[in-house]
């Protein structure tokens, strides 16, 4: 009888921590998300209003040519512009090794490169920036 009794009582305290830790996160925790403007668009730089993202007009290999579809793809669905530029205009932002760019008017948000890696935080960066600059400075969720 009296093991029956501590089973029922580790079974309670084992599932209250998880309850208990969720709670504690939303009272106290903070989930905050701020992506910080790398450089300002140079002078002789084309600057874009809008949040887009530039790759440079290279031929691409089979594998990158589906990195690029991702690309294509995500800045169709979140309404950003791509672009194509050529070598000189990477050199004109100081990111000559970068294959991809995130950039508005306000400057240079990032630079990555054309693989996985770079395009997952491409388009998370691109999240970020998209509701930064929607609900103000930060963002919460």
């Amino acid at each position: 009888m009296r093991s029956k009794g501590l089973k029922r009582l580790a079974f309670f305290v084992v599932f209250l921590i998880p309850v208990v830790w969720y709670l504690f996160l939303q009272l106290f925790g903070s989930n905050n998300f701020s992506l910080e403007l790398q450089n300002p668009v140079p002078e002789g730089c084309l600057a874009y209003e809008q949040i887009t993202i530039a790759s440079k007009d290279d031929s691409l290999s089979v594998v990158e040519t589906n990195y690029m579809n991702r690309v294509i793809y995500g800045a169709d669905k979140r309404s950003a512009n791509l672009i194509y530029n050529s070598q000189e205009y990477f050199d004109c932002l100081n990111q000559p090794e970068a294959d991809l760019v995130l950039i508005n008017k306000e400057g240079l948000w990032g630079a990555y490169n054309l693989n996985r890696e770079g395009v997952d935080q491409l388009l998370t960066e691109l999240d970020i920036l998209t509701l930064q600059q929607s609900y103000g400075k930060g963002t919460s969720r």
